[in-house]
Formats: C-alpha cells, structure tokens, sequence
C-alpha cells in the first residue's frame, strides 16, 4: 500500500502546470520602459538637487541671520555700557558744575579779584517805550505789458 499521508486527497494534482516556454518580451516595450526609468532617475537626481540647494540656502540664511543678530546684540551692550558711563560722567560734571556755582565759591572768586558787594546807589531803573515800528511795503513788479503802458503813457503825457 502507498502511503498518502493524513489527507485524503492529493490537491497537487489538480494545480495547473506551469509553462516552460517563456515568451520573449516586446523590444518596444522594454526600451520604453528603459527610458522611462533613465527619466524617472534624472527627474528624481534633480529633485534632490533642488531639496539639496533650498536646505543649504535655508541653512546660510539661518546663520546669517544669527550672525547678525549677534552683532546686534554686542553693539547694543557696548551702547549701553557706553550710555551707563557717560550717565557717571554727568553726574560727575555736575556736582563739579554745583560746586563751583555754589555761593561760597563765588564769594570766594569776588573776594580774591577785588570784587566789591553792590550798593543800593548804583542800581537805576529805567523804561523803554518801543517805537512803533515802520515797515515798507515792497514795491510790487509790474508785468511786461504794464511797464510798457507806463513808459508809453509817460512819453505822450
């Protein structure tokens, strides 16, 4: 007796045969496709270098920008710090300004030059009225054709 296993029928012999001539593809067909992956490897070659160039530019903007965004920054604190000084050096001028307007410090200066205090004798006040004030009035330019009426206006009469 053969031995068929387990199963009760053998389904392998109902699968069709397979084919063991192969046909021979169209030339047509294959040089199209051909061409059609030779333009498909050129358009995706130049989609890439496309991304490739805008992620580069996108990168040198990025680092620009940061550059200058830092020069920025270090000319605005070198600002600031020069602000912070000159703010020192004002209020520095100005007590040395206070100190020498003060009052002592003038009397000081009159007493050493001979500066006498002034008495109520010398001070005379007096008015004055303004003069009304006279303006000219411009003469005003004659056209052309006025100056020549006048001139001959001026021969006849």
């Amino acid at each position: 007796m053969a031995n068929y296993g387990s199963e009760a029928y053998d389904l392998s012999l109902f699968e069709p045969k397979k084919a063991k001539i192969t046909p021979l593809p169209n030339k047509k067909a294959t040089k199209a496709e051909r061409r059609r992956v030779k333009l498909q490897k050129l358009i995706n070659g130049a989609a890439t270098v496309l991304v490739t160039c805008c992620v580069v530019f996108v990168l040198a903007a990025m680092i620009t920008s940061q550059v200058k965004l830092t020069e920025t920054n270090n000319v605005i604190s070198q600002a600031k710090s020069q602000d912070s000084e000159l703010a020192g050096e004002i209020k520095r001028l100005e007590g040395e300004l206070a100190a020498k307007t003060s009052a002592e410090s003038v009397s000081e200066y009159a007493d050493k030059n001979g500066f006498e205090p002034i008495q109520s004798g010398q001070i005379d006040y007096f008015t004055v009225t303004p003069a009304p004030i006279q303006t000219e009035q411009p003469e005003e330019e004659t056209g052309f054709w006025a100056s020549l009426w006048e001139t001959l206006t001026g021969w006849i009469g």
